[in-house]
């Protein structure tokens, strides 16, 4: 199960449904896990968030493609991708909103990468609940997020 960073949150996720957003450290923990302990928590932690709704903005799949397809192939990163989705991840085009918030974002945190600003402009136009990730970058941006 995952853990979110604010009390009170397993009280709420029981009462409502929430919409979460993948980090690619989700996708790449997944398939690179360092140990089996965490296999197995990532492993519970992502089915769980499959079956509510677990959005992969398509940077996402541009950043496991960069970094996956170098250790498992191409043909292989792009199987794993096509694996989650059947499981019910979807994938979210960048829109013009999205940019434009994934900008406004980064003209007050200059130091943030671009990609973790687009993946967190759908928490901040309020299209999805949380980011799934333990990537600090996410809390200076003030996002909320969820880690297993």
């Amino acid at each position: 199960m995952l853990q979110e960073d604010s009390p009170g949150a397993r009280q709420r996720e029981k009462e409502v449904a929430l919409t979460a957003v993948a980090d690619t450290r989700l996708l790449l923990t997944l398939e690179f896990p360092p140990d089996k302990e965490t296999k197995r928590r990532v492993e519970v932690a992502t089915t769980h968030e499959l079956t509510h709704r677990l959005l992969a903005p398509t940077i996402v799949l541009t950043e496991f493609m960069k970094i996956a397809g170098v250790r498992i192939g191409e043909a292989t990163a792009r199987l794993r991708l096509r694996l989650l989705k059947e499981r019910g991840l979807h994938t979210l085009a960048l829109s013009e909103e999205m940019a434009l918030s994934a900008g406004s974002l980064l003209v007050k945190h200059q130091e943030i990468p671009i990609a973790d600003a687009l993946i967190a402009s759908p928490v901040k136009l309020g299209e999805a609940d949380y980011v799934v990730t333990d990537d600090p970058h996410y809390k200076v941006l003030g996002i909320r997020t969820k880690w297993f």
